[in-house]
């Protein structure tokens, strides 16, 4: 399916348990989908790159097919907190709840580039507030979409807080789309509807205090995203680490320390393992970094400085010979497409 650009692309995670949800409420999933240019094969891999109004239609359109008017937050409640991929990476190693809400405004664009969050003071009541702000709008009207955005915010302040810590209000713009004892069971709270603004509001100081050092749902989250499956399976050291790489690069991080840490060894362990499999982490790490850095300079609007940090690289320089070791050519001369 053509799209205008590439920032009206979203993960096909969005719609991760659509189909299940879908035939629980008596519906025909591939029919809905199908009336929005996408089948069930299209959500298959949570990482494939949807249109976001596809998405959007599919999400918007099934409360009014099924008559379920919570659909959206039924829909996030099935959805686990690692189905946001990259962010729960990101946000593992801030040191309060704030900063890794912060973190997610920082990653949401490898989620959903049309989403991204406003944090603010309350005039009064010493709350903090974390706003959801649409950039893209392939609707006039998305409450079922606000509605899974704001839930997933306080799902997020519960995992990061070990369930300590709750929003003290929620915010939704629109008028309710569900009954008062849905929004309960849903969100253990009624919203503040045709609010200013569509988020929740924090206790300043609560949401400030250090995170808990071992909060082992989250690692346990970030360990099954990165390894592609559950804990304990039967991969070769070499699999893990190309695993843990290919999600670490993507918020920057690339070093040997990083990925023993995500996979609980010690470096000189970890390096021992790789070396009696016959391979070593610097021409792993030196394979990945070639295969994304074809497809960033290819197929992304990042500025080449902001790939070669992406890619662990001291500066653009470096970026550029390691480019004319691998294919013969600069970066600029790849974002060209020019023959080499």
């Amino acid at each position: 399916m053509r799209v205008d650009s590439p920032t009206s692309l979203i993960r096909a995670a969005a719609l991760a348990h659509y189909e299940e949800l879908v035939h629980s409420l008596g519906g025909d999933s591939a029919a809905l989908l199908a009336d929005c240019g996408l089948s069930p094969s299209d959500l298959c891999d949570l990482d494939y790159q949807l249109p976001y109004l596809s998405v959007a239609q599919a999400i918007e359109g099934a409360p009014r097919a099924l008559a379920a008017p919570d659909f959206g937050l039924r829909l996030c409640a099935l959805q686990s907190v690692e189905t946001l991929g990259l962010m729960s990476l990101a946000i593992q190693t801030a040191p309060t709840v704030r900063e890794c809400m912060l973190q997610v405004d920082k990653y949401i664009h490898l989620h959903n580039p049309a989403l991204t969050f406003r944090n603010f003071m309350a005039a009064e009541g010493g709350m903090e507030c974390l706003e959801v702000v649409h950039r893209i709008r392939p609707l006039a009207e998305m409450p079922q979409i606000t509605e899974i955005c704001v839930f997933y915010m306080c799902r997020l302040i519960d995992v990061l807080s070990d369930g300590a810590l709750r929003p003290a209000a929620i915010h939704l713009r629109h008028a309710p789309v569900g009954s008062s004892a849905q929004y309960l069971r849903h969100l253990g709270q009624l919203p503040r509807f045709q609010a200013a603004f569509d988020g929740i509001a924090v206790d300043a100081f609560a949401w400030r205090r250090p995170m808990p050092r071992h909060n082992r749902l989250l690692q346990q989250l970030i360990e099954r995203f990165l390894l592609g499956q559950a804990a304990g399976a039967n991969l070769s050291m070499a699999d893990q680490v190309r695993a843990a790489l290919g999600s670490l690069m993507r918020v920057g991080t690339t070093d040997l320390h990083s990925v023993a840490r995500v996979l609980r060894q010690h470096p000189r362990t970890l390096q021992r393992h790789l070396a009696a499999e016959g391979v070593a982490f610097e021409a792993l790490r030196d394979g990945l970094r070639q295969t994304w850095a074809r497809e960033l300079l290819s197929g992304s609007t990042l500025s080449i400085g902001e790939i070669a940090n992406l890619l662990g690289f001291a500066d653009q320089s470096v970026l550029t010979r390691a480019c004319q070791r691998w294919f013969g050519a600069t970066p600029r001369q790849l974002r060209r497409g020019l023959p080499f």
